[in-house]
C-alpha cells in the first residue's frame, strides 16, 4: 500500500520530490567528503611523520658544529631520544635544471642532501626509505605536482648530469610552504659535487617526551649550541603540511553543516506544501476514523523513502570525488592509515544526516492534530491565523508601486511564514561570501603580512651570522643608501634573551630589534612597539607565556632583569612561529641573523634591480614578496579557490530551489486570495509582483543580514579554523567586489526563480477556488 501511495505522489509532485531528493544528496555528499578528507588528512600527516622519523626540533645553521659540545648536551639533557646532525648543500637556484626547466627563479632554499641515518628519513611513493644509486637522484614531490618532472628525464645539478629516478617525500620540507627543498642522491655524487654548495647542517632531535618540547627548546638555546640559521618544531611541520588541504576541508565542513541546516528549512517547506494541498483529504481520512499514528506513515513512509535514496546517492557520489580529491594528499604524504576508518565514520555520518531527516518530518507530521476534520472538509484549506495589527499601512509606503506595497504588507502580516525562507538566504549569503574571502584574502598582496611578513617589502634578504656577515651588512647599507631607486630600506636583527617567568620554566624569546614602523605586519590585537619598555610578540609565544595585551613579561639583559609590556600580538609563519618585535637597542647580545627589507621608487623596476641585486651583492639571496607568495602559497590558493567557486554554485542552487518551493508554498496557501483578487480584476502580472515584492524584499533583509554575519562570524570562524591548524590566526580581507557581487548574483537568481515559479498563478480558476 505504501509503495503505491510513494508511486503516485511522487508522480504528482515530481519537482518538489526532486528537489528534496536533491538537497538531501548534497547535505550527504558533503558530509562524507568532509569527513573522508578530514580523516585521510590526519592520517596521511601522521602516517608520513612517524614513516620519516621527523624531528621533534630542528635547527638550521651555517657555519661549523662542534660536535663534542653537542653530544654532551644530549647526554646531559636526558629527554633525547635521538639525534642526527645532516648537511645539506644549497645551490644557486641556476645551477638545478630539471628537464628543460631551471630553478634560477625560485625564491626557496634548493639543495642537496644523502639519506640520513638515525631519523628525518627521505621516503619514497610507497612511503619507504630511498637508498639511492650513483647517477640516481630523488626530487621533492611538489615538482611532480607542478609538472616539472617526471621520472627518466634528465637533470643537471651544478654542471653534473642526473637521471630522475623517483620522487621523495620530505616529513620537514614536504609542503609547498617550506622555505627549502632537498634532492636526494648518493653520498658519490654528493662527495663530487660538495665544492659547488654552501653548506648548511640541519641539527634534528627526537624526543622522549614530546610535550616537553619547549622546554628542550629552551635548553638547547641556552646552552650556547648552534643557532645560526632558522628553527622549526614538529607543530610547524605538521601545520605546513595540512595547510593547503586542511583551509579546504576546513570551509567543505563548515558548508555541509550548513547546506544540512538548509535541507531541514527545504524539507519543512514542501511537507507545508503538501499538507496544504492534501488538506482536505486528510480531514476525509480523520472523518472516516482513520488514526493519527497511520495517517502519519503514509506521508512519512515517502520522506523516509527519499532520504534513504538520496542519502545513499551523495554517499555513492562521494566515493569518486573523494578519490579525485584526496589524490593531493596522498601524493605528497601517501596513504593514511585511517582511511578504513574514514569510509566508516562516512557512513555513519550519512546515516545520521538520514535518520534526523526522518526524525525531523515525524516531529513535523504531529501538525496533524490540529488539523479539523470539519473545517478541513468545509474550507479545503488552513484557517491561517494572520496578524493584522502592525504599524505599517499602504499609505506610508508611498515611494513603491501599490503591487509592491501590497507585497510588504502582506510579510508584515505573516512574519512567521517568511522566517524560515528569511535563514535560508542568511545562510546562502553567509556560504558564498565567506569562502570568497578566503580565497581573496589568500590571493591578496596582504596575505603574507597576516603571516608576518609586510606586503609592502619589494626585495628582502636575510643574513645568518657568521665570520663575515657584520661585513655584508655593512655592504648592502652602504649599497642601498647610495641607490637612487631605494625608497627607503630598514635592518632588523634577531637575538636571543632568556625570559624569567613566575611559576613557568625560563624560556629563550628570539627577539627582532629594529624599526618596526617601516614595514609594519597585521597585529591581531594592539600595536607594534613604540617605546623602549614595549615588545610585540607572535600568537605562539603569547599562548607559550599566556600573555595578553598589557600583560608584563621579564627578559634577560646584560646579567639584570628588565620587565616590558607586550603591546601587540600578530601571526607568524616564519622561524618556528615564535618570534617577538621590540625597539631596544642591545650591543652585547650575539646577532643570530639579520634581515634587510627594501622598498623600491618605481616597483616596475622589480625585475631590474633584482637582477642587478644578484650580480652586485652575490652573497646575499634576495627574495620579493609576490614571488614568495606565488611560489610558496599557490597550491593553497588554487585550493582555495576551487572551495569558492563551488560554494559559489551551491548558494545559487540552494537560493533558486528553496525560493521555488517557497513560491510554490505559497500559491498552494493563497489559492483563493489570488482567486478573489482575479475576480476584483486584477491581472495575472499584477499579483506576480506581488509575489516578487515578497521574495525580493526577503532577500534584500537577508542578503543584508548575511553579509553582516559574514564580515563578522565568518571571520571569527575561518580565525579558529586557521589557528587549529597550527596556532596561526588569519585576519579575513573584505572586497567590495565580493560584497557586491554575491548579492546582485543571489538578487538575479531569486528574481527569475520567482518570475517562472508565479506563472502558474494564472492557471488558478476563479470559479473552483471561490465556491466555498
Amino acid at each position: 500500500m505504501y509503495r503505491k501511495i510513494i508511486k503516485n505522489d511522487v508522480r504528482e509532485g515530481k519537482l518538489i520530490t526532486i528537489i528534496t531528493a536533491l538537497f538531501i544528496t548534497v547535505a550527504a555528499l558533503l558530509v562524507a567528503l568532509a569527513t573522508i578528507l578530514s580523516v585521510n588528512l590526519a592520517g596521511s600527516i601522521d602516517t608520513l611523520m612517524e614513516k620519516s622519523q621527523s624531528p621533534h626540533y630542528m635547527q638550521m645553521h651555517t657555519g661549523e658544529v662542534n660536535r663534542e659540545r653537542l653530544a654532551k648536551f644530549v647526554e646531559a639533557n636526558g629527554n633525547v631520544a635521538t639525534y642526527e646532525v645532516a648537511e645539506f648543500l644549497n645551490l644557486n637556484g641556476s645551477d638545478i635544471e630539471l628537464g628543460d626547466h631551471s630553478l634560477a627563479d625560485s625564491v626557496e632554499d634548493n639543495g642537496l642532501a644523502v639519506q640520513s641515518k638515525n631519523l628525518d628519513y627521505f621516503l619514497d611513493m610507497e612511503n619507504h626509505p630511498i637508498q639511492p644509486k650513483p647517477g640516481e637522484l630523488y626530487v621533492p614531490v611538489m615538482f611532480k605536482k607542478q609538472g616539472l618532472a617526471k621520472i627518466g628525464d634528465k637533470a643537471k645539478i651544478a654542471g653534473k648530469t642526473f637521471t630522475i629516478n623517483g620522487f621523495l617525500r620530505d616529513g620537514t620540507m614536504n609542503s609547498q610552504m617550506a622555505g627549502s627543498k632537498r634532492f636526494l642522491l648518493h653520498q658519490t655524487d654528493y662527495d663530487e659535487l660538495f665544492s659547488k654548495g654552501k653548506l648548511e647542517y640541519i641539527i634534528q632531535f627526537r624526543l622522549k617526551d614530546p610535550s616537553k618540547l619547549n622546554q628542550f627548546e629552551a635548553a638547547y638555546k641556552k646552552a650556547g649550541l648552534e643557532v645560526n640559521g632558522p628553527s622549526g618544531t614538529h607543530r610547524l611541520f605538521k601545520l605546513g603540511n595540512a595547510m593547503s588541504d586542511g583551509i579546504m576541508i576546513g570551509i567543505l565542513l563548515l558548508i555541509s553543516l550548513l547546506v544540512v541546516l538548509m535541507t531541514f528549512m527545504c524539507i519543512r517547506f514542501t511537507l507545508l506544501a503538501k499538507i496544504e494541498e492534501d488538506y482536505k483529504e486528510i480531514g476525509v481520512m480523520k472523518a472516516i476514523g482513520l488514526q493519527l499514528k497511520a495517517i502519519k506513515k503514509i506521508y512519512l513512509a515517502k520522506y523516509a523513502a527519499i532520504s534513504i535514496i538520496g542519502s545513499l546517492l551523495g554517499y555513492l557520489i562521494s566515493l569518486p570525488l573523494s578519490y579525485l580529491l584526496l589524490k593531493n594528499i596522498k601524493l605528497f604524504m601517501g596513504e593514511s592509515k585511517n582511511e578504513g576508518l574514514s569510509w566508516i565514520l562516512a557512513v555513519a555520518g550519512v546515516l545520521a544526516v538520514m535518520l534526523l531527516m526522518i526524525a525531523y518530518v515525524y516531529v513535523l507530521l504531529n501538525r496533524f492534530k490540529k488539523i479539523s476534520a470539519v473545517e478541513a472538509i468545509r474550507f479545503s484549506g488552513a484557517n491561517e491565523k494572520v496578524n493584522t495589527k502592525t504599524r505599517f499601512n499602504l499609505r506610508r509606503l508611498t515611494c513603491f508601486s501599490t503591487d509592491t506595497r501590497i507585497g510588504i504588507i502582506d510579510i508584515m502580516n505573516r512574519k512567521k511564514i517568511y522566517l524560515t525562507m528569511l535563514l535560508v538566504f542568511i545562510i546562502s549569503t553567509f556560504i558564498m561570501i565567506v569562502p570568497a574571502l578566503v580565497y581573496h584574502t589568500a590571493s591578496s598582496e596582504e596575505f603574507v603580512e597576516s603571516l608576518g611578513f609586510s606586503h609592502k617589502i619589494d626585495i628582502a634578504t636575510s643574513l645568518y651570522q657568521s665570520t663575515n656577515s657584520v661585513e655584508n651588512q655593512d655592504k648592502i647599507e652602504d649599497y642601498l643608501a647610495n641607490d637612487p631607486d631605494v625608497e627607503m630600506y630598514s635592518k632588523i636583527s634577531t637575538k636571543n634573551f632568556d625570559v624569567k617567568e613566575a611559576g613557568m620554566e625560563n624560556g629563550v624569546l628570539s627577539v627582532e630589534l629594529g624599526n618596526h614602523q617601516k614595514f609594519p605586519v597585521n597585529y591581531l590585537k594592539g600595536h607594534a612597539p613604540r617605546r623602549l619598555n614595549e615588545i610585540a610578540l607572535s600568537t605562539i609565544n603569547a599562548d607559550e607565556y599566556n600573555k595578553k595585551i598589557g600583560d608584563p613579561i621579564t627578559l634577560i639583559r646584560e646579567g639584570q632583569e628588565e620587565k616590558f609590556i607586550v603591546c601587540g600580538i600578530y601571526a607568524n609563519l616564519f622561524n618556528g612561529g615564535k618570534t617577538a618585535k621590540a625597539i631596544f637597542e642591545d650591543r652585547t647580545t650575539p646577532t643570530i641573523w639579520t634581515d634587510i627589507s627594501i622598498k623600491l621608487k618605481n616597483p616596475s623596476k622589480l625585475t631590474e634591480k633584482m637582477n642587478q641585486y644578484k650580480e652586485d651583492l652575490p652573497f646575499a639571496k634576495m627574495n620579493n614578496a609576490e614571488q614568495y607568495r606565488d611560489q610558496t602559497f599557490g597550491s593553497t590558493i588554487q585550493s582555495l579557490l576551487m572551495v569558492a567557486i563551488g560554494a559559489l554554485l551551491v548558494a545559487v542552487l540552494i537560493t533558486g530551489l528553496i525560493t521555488s518551493l517557497f513560491m510554490k508554498l505559497l500559491l498552494v496557501k493563497d489559492k483563493k486570495e489570488i482567486a478573489t483578487l482575479k475576480a476584483i480584476g486584477l491581472t495575472n502580472q499584477e499579483i506576480r509582483n506581488q509575489y516578487l515584492a515578497r521574495s525580493l524584499t526577503i532577500l534584500v533583509i537577508g542578503i543584508g543580514l548575511g553579509t553582516g554575519l559574514a564580515m563578522t562570524l565568518g571571520k571569527t570562524i575561518s580565525g579558529l579554523v586557521s589557528a587549529g591548524l597550527g596556532g596561526v590566526s588569519v585576519q579575513l580581507i573584505g572586497s567590495p567586489l565580493i560584497y557586491l557581487g554575491c548579492p546582485l548574483l543571489l538578487l538575479f537568481v531569486t528574481y527569475l526563480t520567482t518570475r517562472i515559479v508565479t506563472a502558474q498563478a494564472g492557471k488558478i480558476e476563479i470559479a473552483e477556488n471561490l465556491k466555498d
